[in-house]
């Protein structure tokens, strides 16, 4: 880098008239030190010692770009200068060089070249568009006023545009290159009375025989006026085809201005999708549209729209910007998916929920076990596990019809939801089994909730015109003190649900360890009852049945004995229900008939003989046929033979069951109505169906003398089985204050220990007197 003893000592000679030194700060040009002759007029003004800021931005600009290149590089660097006067551009070169100043910042030669390119502006401007320029001449008439208007000046893109040569279109009159009924020369005439600039739509017909459709945009300036022509021919075939596009397509589409937000356009489907007038439409701005009035919607995005009329729908909205007839637009399609996203909604609801009832279905319960088990491992929140199984669903459900089976789970699932608080969750499982997820109880709740399903479950379900009684048991397993994980927490809830069941159901019970034991226990129970019917050891007593009047042996109710080999004599109230819930139950059942009506028929007096039929027994269409086929078997005299039927068969006094009734009458044997009173609906049984024999539950017998309210309920049976016709027997009988009292109010028959427990069939025999007897009280 060359010093500034090389410029002051004159080394420069003549080059120095156009030079200049500048100083620079930190790499940049900072003043103009000294400028030569030649470069101050150039600069046209005095430059010793002037800032840079306040040399005008055409020099600035380049003398700053060259001294950051040259202090850079540590070689010279170039720039240009455009320096513009009277409509001529002139192009300077400039060159600057680095100078090294002792201890001081380094300096910049610069230089100017003599001689710059001159350039007119409004030429290079006119020649450099493809738009069409001319300026327009009024033409007048004697009175001044415009007739026509002739071409002064115009450029290359107007020759071009209106298919003749310069020389031909300057100083024609219009009227001669465009048409009158194109309505050109009244509009301009129009244009001369203005200042604005306006714009008009031009189908001119050009020498080649097409049509150019051309914008025209012009502006009087004194007496002439300015005229701009633009070939929009292509944008035109392009409206043209996007408005036929968007007319008929089938989607709702719609223009919105950008500066605006109001619409700009809507087509016919969007009309009738959204059910507004067109003027409607083109009043609001696209943010009305939305349910909630939120703006804003992202391409692709799902949206709720609200439609004239209020309702509401989801539409995916496809967006994109474009210019249209000149101004900034935002095209918008509407896909209405309502229908899809509800369609998948109800897959998703219909994968997760049951049909039936609406609760949540065994899929959503395993996630929201997996869910509480998660949350209890990260944060210590407990839960209560509860199973439900209904009692005596079955029996509606076979008896009054599937239908009648479905609205008795609607209605329990209704009941058991209005027991739950807000945080808990319901679900079925599938049948009448229901669970139940109690969030972060304590044992008190936990108690509390169970007890008031199980009390809203045993009020009467109103059915049609009938009420049913049912019931529920429920099994608790408490997460994490009774499990982990689903499966073990499921098990234990199960077999605190088997143990409510075995103890009759109506009840609650929470998982203890010991019911693993037990549960064992009862499936050895049930293996053992398979394999004594199968050895033959269950054995039939039977207990006498007295005439209150004469106290003789009028038959015999038969009952089914079980004396286990190591546990001894097993309760029939524990072993019928095993055989019920195994299947057992049915050729058990079919075996006491046969059984009893074998030994009645080998009786030394026509005594009869009474069989319980139990309410799964019932339930099975070919009861009948069992029924038939005993007494065919065994010979027995159909009159002899009483079934017995409790009030729990009889709940939903359905059709079928009528039938089944019927159809047993008809055999002749005789139907006895079993613990009588106990249920709701005994009356409405009594009216639908003759009974041949009703049996004052042992209940109400065991209380007389103590209870006002039995003993009514003793006077009442007895007096409406008079009434009717109707054998009334009383069961139960312990005592003779109770006899003597059931003798006063005229009950028929009578049984209990007062006359004889239970006894083998041998014994039975030797009760018989076939005269008639009467039979000693123990």
């Amino acid at each position: 880098m060359p010093g500034y003893d090389a410029v002051v000592l004159g080394r420069l000679g003549r080059l120095a008239d156009r030079c200049a030194l500048v100083t620079t700060h930190e790499g940049r040009a900072e003043r103009v030190l000294w400028g030569g002759p030649g470069f101050r007029d150039w600069f046209e003004g005095e430059v010793h010692g002037l800032p840079l800021v306040e040399v005008p931005d055409e020099i600035r600009r380049p003398v700053e770009e060259i001294a950051v290149a040259a202090l850079s590089t540590g070689e010279p660097a170039g720039a240009r200068c455009d320096r513009i006067s009277d409509g001529i551009v002139t192009t300077w070169d400039l060159v600057g060089v680095p100078l090294a100043n002792g201890n001081g910042a380094p300096l910049i030669l610069l230089h100017v070249e003599a001689e710059g390119v001159r350039t007119e502006l409004m030429q290079a401007m006119l020649g450099a568009t493809g738009q069409g320029l001319m300026a327009l001449g009024s033409i007048r008439d004697a009175a001044g006023t415009v007739i026509d208007f002739k071409i002064v000046a115009l450029n290359q893109g107007a020759t071009e545009i209106l298919g003749h040569p310069a020389a031909a279109l300057q100083w024609q009159r219009l009227e001669a290159l465009v048409p009158a009924r194109l309505g050109l020369t009244p509009w301009l005439r129009g244009i001369a009375e203005r200042t604005d600039r306006t714009a008009f739509t031009l189908a001119y017909p050009h020498p080649d025989g097409a049509v150019r459709h051309l914008k025209v945009e012009a502006r009087a300036i004194g007496d002439l006026i300015a005229i701009a022509m633009t070939d929009v021919g292509d944008i035109k075939a392009r409206e043209e085809s996007f408005r036929f596009l968007f007319e008929s397509n089938p989607l709702p589409m719609w223009l919105v201005d950008q500066e605006t937000g109001r619409f700009a356009a809507v087509n016919e489907a969007a009309i009738l999708h959204y059910g507004y007038n067109r003027d409607s439409f083109l009043s609001r701005h696209l943010h009305d549209l939305s349910d909630g009035g939120a703006g804003g919607f992202p391409a692709g995005g799902v949206r709720r729209h609200r439609r004239a009329d209020g309702s509401v729908i989801e539409v995916t909205l496809l967006e994109r910007s474009l210019t249209f007839e000149g101004r900034p637009v935002l095209l918008g399609a509407a896909i209405d998916v309502t229908e899809q996203r509800r369609a998948e909604a109800r897959i998703t609801h219909m994968a997760h929920h049951d049909s039936l009832t609406g609760l949540p279905n065994r899929v959503l319960f395993a996630a929201r076990l997996g869910e509480a088990i998660a949350e209890q491992a990260r944060s210590g929140a407990g839960t209560a596990l509860l199973c439900l199984d209904l009692d005596k669903f079955k029996f509606v459900n076979d008896t009054l019809g599937h239908p009648a089976g479905d609205a008795l789970l609607r209605q329990v699932a209704e009941r058991i939801t209005a027991c739950l608080r807000r945080e808990d969750f319901v679900a079925r499982l599938g049948g009448d089994e229901f669970a139940v997820l109690l969030r972060a109880p304590d044992a008190a709740t936990v108690r509390r909730i169970a007890g008031q399903i199980i009390e809203a479950l045993s009020r009467p379900i109103r059915l049609g015109d009938r009420d049913c009684q049912i019931g529920v048991s429920i099994g608790i397993a408490r997460l994490p003190e009774h499990g982990r994980d689903p499966d073990t927490l499921q098990r234990n809830a199960d077999l605190a649900l088997y143990r409510a069941k075995a103890e009759g159901g109506g009840v609650a019970h929470c998982f203890e360890a010991a019911m693993d034991g037990w549960a064992r226990s009862q499936r050895r129970r049930e293996t053992d009852l398979h394999e004594a019917f199968a050895r033959g050891d269950l054995m039939l007593a039977y207990q006498p049945v007295v005439d209150v009047r004469t106290q003789a042996i009028v038959g015999f109710e038969a009952l089914l004995r079980w004396h286990h080999p190591v546990e001894g004599p097993i309760p029939p109230g524990e072993f019928v229900p095993l055989a019920e819930q195994t299947g057992l139950i049915g050729p058990l059942g079919a075996w006491v008939l046969r059984q009893a009506c074998a030994e009645a028929r080998d009786w030394k007096a026509p005594l009869r003989v009474a069989v319980n039929l139990s309410p799964v027994q019932f339930r099975d269409p070919g009861l009948v046929t069992v029924v038939d086929e005993a007494l065919s078997q065994t010979g027995l005299a159909p009159e002899r033979l009483e079934l017995e039927v409790t009030e729990s068969v009889l709940l939903a006094a359905s059709e079928t069951n009528l039938a089944t009734l019927h159809s047993l009458r008809k055999l002749g044997v005789r139907i006895s109505m079993d613990d009588f009173g106990t249920g709701y609906s005994s009356l409405s049984y009594l009216q639908r169906f003759p009974f041949d024999k009703i049996k004052i539950d042992r209940s109400f017998v065991q209380q007389l003398g103590d209870s006002h309210h039995s003993a009514a309920i003793v006077r009442a049976v007895i007096g409406l089985g008079a009434s009717l016709g109707i054998v009334t027997v009383a069961e139960g009988i312990e005592t003779e204050g109770q006899f003597a009292h059931l003798r006063a109010e005229g009950c028929d028959e009578a049984q209990g220990y007062l006359f004889g427990h239970p006894v083998p069939a041998a014994e039975a025999r030797r009760l018989i007197r076939p005269d008639s007897r009467p039979l000693l009280v123990a």
